[in-house]
């Protein structure tokens, strides 16, 4: 059964999974702000849990951890759907704008927290906040939500 779907702006590039996410976070990087604007909040899940539909194009780069993190766009909208960061290889993330139910989620942690926008605050829901990457911690994060996801 879905859980949760969504995709793109111009729907040419379609997600869905059976799955809550494992964990919703926020990258302050400055990749992440100049992709996104401004901050880009991910919901991460194993990249076996999620289905795409679509042929996205993919962008790779060097992440805030030094390791590549392979971008997936719409060709068509230019819409960034998910990410496959090396980092953490087997997960992936899908950016939280991307979901049709993105009202739902908030994050629960920050990284590159030392890269944050000065004016930019939470409403309280941010509850690890790690200066930099911190790979090890959010793996650590992830298998602990894994225990108590539905």
């Amino acid at each position: 059964m879905i859980k949760h779907q969504g995709g793109c702006h111009c729907g040419q590039v379609r997600f869905t999974t059976e799955y809550d996410p494992m964990m919703i976070f926020q990258c302050n990087c400055t990749r992440c702000r100049r992709m996104s604007g401004t901050v880009s909040v991910g919901a991460m899940f194993g990249s076996s849990e999620v289905k795409i539909t679509g042929t996205p194009k993919e962008y790779t780069c060097n992440g805030g951890s030094g390791m590549l993190v392979h971008n997936h766009f719409c060709t068509e909208c230019g819409t960034r759907v998910y990410t496959m960061p090396e980092a953490m290889e087997g997960f992936m993330g899908i950016t939280l704008g991307a979901f049709d139910d993105s009202l739902q989620f908030e994050p629960r942690a920050e990284i590159f927290a030392n890269y944050k926008m000065k004016w930019l605050s939470d409403n309280g829901c941010i509850k690890e906040s790690f200066e930099e990457g911190a790979v090890a911690e959010r793996i650590q994060l992830l298998m602990e939500n894994l225990e108590q996801r539905g």
